[in-house]
């Protein structure tokens, strides 16, 4: 059975929160990780709604250095220090975001003694490739330096344990060699490791807030089975939207689209359609019928 990924909205708005929707963040946990997307104001606040215990992040990835996206990140830090976080907190953005974290730690006197950091600026491709997963970056357009990330779980071969029951097959040393796809003999029968395996598919989860519509953006969600993707404005604020380095609803549909994304999750809603997200949901799904609105708490399991 395939390790889940389980994915949390802790922040679905934009510049402006609102009772219902808090300034932007997205957790990923995966095994041992849990990889926090951006860290708006109040992020902190959201992990103990969530009952998620946030001295468990190993990882955050700044999109940009907008306040919406990361406010957050100087509270979060000092609670983290204050409960004695004892691993490394690796942090990944945009050039600039080894400054910016600097600043942070001088402006609020974090000692970086009880809080050990690694920060790291990334633009392009895959900047983390574990055993069984990696991350990747693709610039996007926003008026300063932005990225957008690709989580991704890799393609592995597993051993179909139906068919190993069937066998009905002692416990053997050998039972190692079957799952490498091996040809073993076991008590006196051959047996093809090969024909026991199959194949499970990568996942991929591609996150984009804040940018124009780009075509960096349908290359990073290429294929993604999952694509969460800010929808600031609807269509008819079209030319608002691009004026702010936005993008609206149809844009997003049409990035899902090209992109062959197997489902879209909108986010990064404005206040204005705080109200009314069926208005942005509507105007997507006519462009790309597998999409939706996503609200703060929502979840996700892949």
């Amino acid at each position: 059975m395939a390790e889940k990924i389980e994915v949390t909205f802790l922040g679905t708005g934009s510049a402006i929160p609102t009772a219902r929707r808090n300034h932007s963040a997205t957790l990923i946990q995966y095994k041992d990780e849990m990889i926090l997307f951006d860290c708006g104001e109040g992020t902190q606040r959201q992990f103990r709604k969530a009952k998620i215990n946030m001295c468990k992040i190993t990882k955050i990835l700044i999109s940009h250095w907008h306040a919406d996206h990361t406010l957050g990140i100087p509270g979060l830090f000092q609670t983290m220090a204050m409960n004695g976080y004892s691993k490394c907190l690796k942090v990944y953005g945009p050039r600039g975001s080894k400054e910016k974290i600097r600043e942070i730690l001088n402006l609020f006197g974090i000692d970086d003694r009880r809080l050990r950091l690694e920060v790291h600026e990334v633009s392009e491709g895959k900047f983390i490739d574990e055993k069984d997963f990696f991350v990747e970056s693709m610039p996007m357009e926003h008026g300063i330096p932005t990225n957008g990330y690709s989580f991704s779980v890799k393609e592995k071969n597993r051993l179909d344990r139906k068919k190993l029951e069937k066998l009905k097959l002692p416990n053997s040393p050998l039972m190692g060699d079957l799952i490498k796809g091996k040809t073993v003999k076991i008590d006196g029968k051959k047996i093809d490791g090969k024909k026991l395996m199959y194949v499970e598919p990568q996942r991929k989860i591609t996150m984009i807030v804040d940018s124009k519509y780009t075509p960096n953006a349908i290359k990073l969600a290429n294929d993604a089975d999952v694509l969460t993707c800010e929808a600031s404005f609807s269509e008819d604020d079209g030319e608002v939207a691009g004026d702010h380095g936005h993008m609206n609803s149809v844009e997003a549909a049409t990035i899902a689209k090209k992109a062959k994304a197997k489902k879209l999750i909108l986010v990064h809603l404005s206040q204005r359609y705080d109200m009314i997200p069926k208005k942005i949901l509507s105007e997507a799904k006519k462009v790309f019928k597998e999409t939706v609105v996503a609200e703060d708490f929502d979840k996700l399991v892949l």
